[in-house]
């Protein structure tokens, strides 16, 4: 029974926690990571926010770039169809694309009716997000598991007003895109497992960063700043802001209440494995 009120006690601490945070980002404070050269301290601080409960989407509020935990759910997830399993929506003039991403158990790209009720498949691909283009509506979509990393960008488009949804890769990506955020002059800057990169109107790909620190915080979410020179991508443990003039990266937390540490154990143990 005392282990059972102090389980209690403890969720309350860590709600009281969360609720108290700012959400506005420009608030919070930056996490150092060890560079490059010090593989080892970097890999251990890395592994440390690999294992986080706290995975955070961003998003822009009244001008704000904002974050979020993933458990909240997000406002206006009532207005789509109630369909199980499916991990991105776009509405379409005749009722939605739904995309289904399980990862290395398959994905698939369908059609719904406006109330869900019937439905279509377009394709097999691995949908991660929606975007629309001056020429329509787009998705990115891939996968990373075991020596798989692959992804690209998908045109979906109708031939004629009343018929059948199709897909066509129009370029692709060599690894799989966790977020996508445009430009105000239709770039598309999108985050990848290991590097960041912008794409143009033409589908050409220019590299922005290279082998990132959020390889495994596994990205969700990307929006820019109001005047568009920052780009800020929400992931396990931090959110990490992307300075596009200068190509500097930061990664930020609400305090330090959030950082996951490993015991001094565990943090031997890593550092034994990795000298290895």
């Amino acid at each position: 029974m005392q282990f059972r009120y102090i389980v209690i006690a403890f969720a309350l601490i860590v709600m009281q926690t969360v609720q108290a945070c700012p959400r506005d980002v420009q608030q919070w404070k930056e996490v150092s990571i060890p560079p490059d050269a010090d593989r080892v301290a970097r890999m251990v601080r890395l592994y440390a926010a690999n294992h986080s409960k706290h995975e955070w989407r961003v998003s822009v509020e009244r001008g704000h770039v904002c974050a979020q935990l993933t458990s909240v759910k997000l406002s206006g997830q009532h207005e789509r169809p109630a369909i199980d399993g499916a991990s991105s929506f776009a509405r379409v003039d005749d009722g939605w694309l739904v995309g289904f991403n399980h990862g290395e158990w398959g994905g698939a790209l369908y059609w719904y009716s406006p109330d869900g009720k019937n439905k279509y498949k377009v394709s097999d691909h691995q949908i991660v997000d929606f975007f629309s283009l001056p020429n329509g509506i787009h998705a990115i979509e891939g996968m990373a598991h075991l020596s798989i990393n692959r992804g690209s960008i998908i045109r979906i488009a109708r031939s004629e007003p009343h018929s059948h949804w199709k897909a066509i890769t129009v370029t692709s990506l060599f690894a799989k895109p966790y977020a996508i955020s445009m430009h105000r002059d239709n770039a598309m800057l999108i985050t990848l497992s290991n590097s960041l990169i912008s794409v143009d109107t033409d589908y050409n790909i220019s590299i922005l960063l290279h082998d990132p620190p959020w390889g495994n915080l596994f990205p969700n979410s990307s929006v820019l700043s109001s005047d568009q020179q920052k780009l800020y991508i929400g992931m396990r443990q931090f959110v990490g802001e992307f300075d596009i003039p200068t190509k500097k990266v930061r990664l930020l937390i609400p305090s330090g209440a959030f950082l996951h540490k490993l015991s001094k154990k565990e943090e031997r143990e890593i550092r034994k494995q990795l000298r290895q």
